[in-house]
């Protein structure tokens, strides 16, 4: 509704100052039914300027140059081409806006040439001018807009890339908490039911009272119970996919107990509650935090699985050191791949990828279940 006002206004000026014109320019053709329709046609494109700029440009422009090839008095007819090519430009419509400004000037120059004098020359130097007049700042509303998008989309892009890293690490610290809390709690949390068994059965043979077996039964009953809902906590922290990030480094770990490695495996190995045997085969060198860690929590991992599934009666440790990498294997007397698995394997897997390793998991040569990891060191 305002741009038909505005347009309506714009021709109503058109036709005042056209007809106000021939004041004092009497050789110019007279008004006939042509000119006036000629004449609205310059304002009344106007009407597409908003939703497609290049087509009121190519009407106001027509209708313009019909105007002024005609001989037509000279007025305000020329204002609304002028709108259109600035509209068109600056709306980002670069080869339509010149095409037309192209066109703005051709046609009063052909007509200079074919009607030479030193006032026509002038009339169409004047209006070359004004064209270029209208352009030029609307190339520069258009580079304005050009860039203004382009920050707005960066803007947007950076906020965007922000909160993906934000979901990243947020997933990433679901993994560390879904992995510290299996490989720490359900180790421990097995040894103490395994022990239980075990007391049970020597105050069984032994005929010690009641009260310390019932209390025994408790103790293998509660953990479990932890285990299971242990379980549960882990389905909840774990996403659909595995993550990519890894442990941080222990060094990182402002205000916290420093994280164990491979130099804590002995004392590891005295609490798993069977024969265990370590074997170290290279030059022994300290290995960086990640892989330390990683280290010690396959080990823990692959053990806790042997007392839980595998029923194995002993098992051995091999620590490998390359001189670009270390390999450690866990080998048990049990079951091999029948028994059952829960989510320590998965946990090993995404842990060891993290530091940029590769697990291999499986049936051993001798009988068993061997679990094998390779690290970068």
């Amino acid at each position: 509704m305002k741009t038909l006002g505005l347009v309506c206004g714009i021709a109503a000026a058109v036709y005042f100052s056209t007809i106000m014109a021939y004041g004092n320019q009497p050789d110019a053709r007279p008004l006939d039914l042509l000119g006036y329709a000629l004449l609205g046609a310059t304002a009344l494109g106007l009407v597409w300027l908003r939703a497609r700029p290049e087509a009121a440009l190519a009407v106001c422009a027509g209708a313009a140059a019909a105007v002024f090839a005609l001989g037509y008095a000279k007025a305000l007819w020329a204002l609304p081409p002028l709108i259109a090519l600035f509209c068109a430009i600056a709306a980002g419509n670069r080869r339509a806006g010149w095409a037309g400004a192209a066109f703005l000037v051709a046609v009063p120059g052909a007509a200079a040439i074919v009607r030479w004098d030193a006032e026509v020359a002038i009339a169409v130097l004047v209006w070359a001018l004004l064209v270029l007049a209208a352009a030029q700042p609307a190339e520069v509303s258009r580079a304005r807009r050009a860039y203004t998008a382009e920050v707005e989309r960066r803007a947007a892009e950076a906020e965007r890339t922000r909160e993906e890293e934000a979901l990243r690490r947020a997933q990433e610290e679901r993994l560390l908490v879904a992995r510290e809390l299996h490989d720490v709690t359900s180790h421990t949390v097995s040894v103490i039911a395994l022990h239980a068994a075990v007391a049970a059965e020597a105050l069984e043979r032994a005929g010690g009272p009641p009260e310390a077996a019932a209390a025994l039964q408790v103790i293998r009953t509660s953990s479990r119970q932890a285990l299971a809902e242990m379980k549960a906590v882990l389905g909840v922290l774990r996403p659909g996919t595995p993550g990519s990030g890894g442990p941080p480094p222990a060094d990182s770990r402002d205000g916290r107990q420093p994280m164990p490695g491979s130099a804590q495996l002995p004392a590891l190995l005295r609490t798993v509650g069977l024969p265990v045997r370590l074997d170290v085969e290279g030059e022994q060198r300290p290995l960086p935090p990640a892989a330390d860690l990683t280290v010690y929590r396959v080990v823990q991992e692959a053990l806790t699985n042997t007392i839980r599934h595998a029923g194995a009666t002993t098992a051995a440790v091999t620590l490998t050191y390359e001189p670009a990498a270390v390999t450690v294997r866990v080998d048990d007397d049990g079951r091999g791949s029948r028994a059952p698995r829960g989510h320590g394997l998965t946990g090993m897997a995404e842990r060891v990828a993290a530091v940029g390793g590769r697990l291999t998991t499986g049936n051993a040569p001798t009988g068993g279940f061997r679990v094998t990891a390779r690290l970068p060191a």
